[in-house]
């Protein structure tokens, strides 16, 4: 049975892999494409499209259930969150191998 936890390691390896670190697929999140983009882009939909298709178990969640937001904090930083249900991911310091 998939639970809760194994969805969110599943979603933790896809955001630690960088894309195409598999021989032959695209898996793998772009962390660096969350960065540096204007914000009118539509880079968090974007992203979350690239999720479900690279985890299909993720097709089943409403858009509610799956998101992407940034918080600041201070004066000049911003934190992206990936929310999953009811838990959140900061996306700011996650260094993929």
């Amino acid at each position: 049975m998939i639970d809760r936890s194994k969805i969110v390691a599943m979603v933790e390896h896809w955001l630690m892999t960088p894309p195409n670190a598999y021989y032959g697929s695209s898996y793998g999140a772009d962390l660096n494409g969350l960065l540096l983009v204007s914000l009118t882009s539509n880079v968090a939909d974007e992203f979350i499209a690239k999720m479900k298709a690279d985890l299909p178990i993720l097709s089943s969640l409403d858009s509610d259930e799956l998101s992407l937001y940034t918080t600041t904090s201070g004066f000049e930083k911003r934190i992206i969150v990936l929310r999953i249900g009811t838990v959140s991911i900061d996306l700011t310091n996650l260094q993929q191998s």
